[in-house]
């Protein structure tokens, strides 16, 4: 009976050492699994702050820069200042040629249609300047001239011979000299700009002027060539003698040779007539062009 005893006590005694190792053994493994929970968590929360984060801040520091408006280089300020520079020493010709410059090759550039005014307005000065400039020539009134014939035989305006040399009547004597000048002018008209540009010969930018607004005719095309046909002074229902203060002050209207698309200055009357077809310029600039266009003058019209 003692022998039996001992070995029950023997045997309990083992399972209560093998239940304690277990149990001590998933305690164990408890804690190494939340070690290692927590080395992973640590590890997780290291590469989040010390790596993801930043990258997904630099990317949207990336992103803030590239939407930022980048600042853009004029390359024709400096073209202008050189221009500018030459213009207040009186060194014309010098200034004139760094505009053009300036307008061939930089036309991004925020000076780009100061240059274009100030050239437009330089070569209208010089043009309509009543001394003798490259260009202009002088004339010696024949027996039996008028300012009619001399303008066709120079190749100019009735307008341009009397505001260049002040003549106003008829009084032209035989050995007066006139200074005269050819107007070999071309118009290019741009629908979507509103602008009219006069340019020289081969091309060459003159001047620009403002459209104040246009009206085609009906079915008309958008994109036409035609060429200036006359100059009506007044309402052409009557003759006004030319170099005569009515002549001066009188409206005018340079027609092409297609019908209906007439230069003419804008006025109330022409705003709420919706029949009334043609190119509007405000009064100042179509008396100007009045001066220097001819008939025969070229005009293209593009969109």
């Amino acid at each position: 009976m003692c022998s039996i005893s001992s070995d029950a006590d023997s045997s309990n005694g083992n399972l209560r050492i093998a239940f304690v190792v277990r149990v001590y053994f998933r305690l164990l493994s408890a804690f190494i699994a939340l070690a290692l929970l927590a080395v992973s968590g640590f590890g997780v929360f290291y590469v989040w702050e010390k790596m993801i984060v930043p990258e997904r801040q630099m990317e949207i520091e990336i992103a803030k820069i590239r939407k930022r408006a980048k600042k853009k280089i004029d390359h024709g300020a400096k073209t202008y200042e050189e221009s500018v520079a030459l213009l207040s020493t009186g060194a014309l010709r010098g200034g004139v040629e760094k505009l053009h410059e300036l307008m061939k090759f930089y036309d991004d550039s925020e000076f780009y249609a100061e240059a274009k005014r100030v050239v437009g307005e330089i070569n209208v000065d010089r043009l309509l300047s009543k001394s003798v400039t490259p260009g202009k020539g002088e004339y010696i009134v024949q027996n039996g001239d008028t300012l009619v014939r001399i303008a066709q035989r120079t190749r100019s305006t009735v307008g341009y011979v009397i505001h260049v040399n002040g003549r106003m009547g008829t009084g032209l004597q035989k050995g007066d000299q006139l200074i005269v000048s050819p107007l070999e002018f071309s118009i290019l008209i741009s629908l979507s700009e509103k602008t009219l540009t006069l340019s020289m010969g081969a091309g060459k930018f003159f001047k620009e002027y403002h459209l104040e607004g246009y009206r085609l005719p009906q079915n008309s095309s958008s994109e036409f060539d035609t060429e200036i046909k006359s100059l009506i002074v007044g309402s052409g229902a009557t003759l006004i003698p030319v170099a005569t203060s009515r002549y001066i002050a009188a409206d005018k209207e340079l027609r092409c040779v297609r019908r209906g698309v007439p230069l003419r200055s804008i006025s109330v009357s022409v705003e709420k007539n919706k029949y009334t077809t043609g190119f509007f310029l405000n009064r100042g600039d179509l008396e100007e062009l009045a001066l220097l266009i001819r008939r025969g003058t070229k005009v293209h019209v593009r969109k």
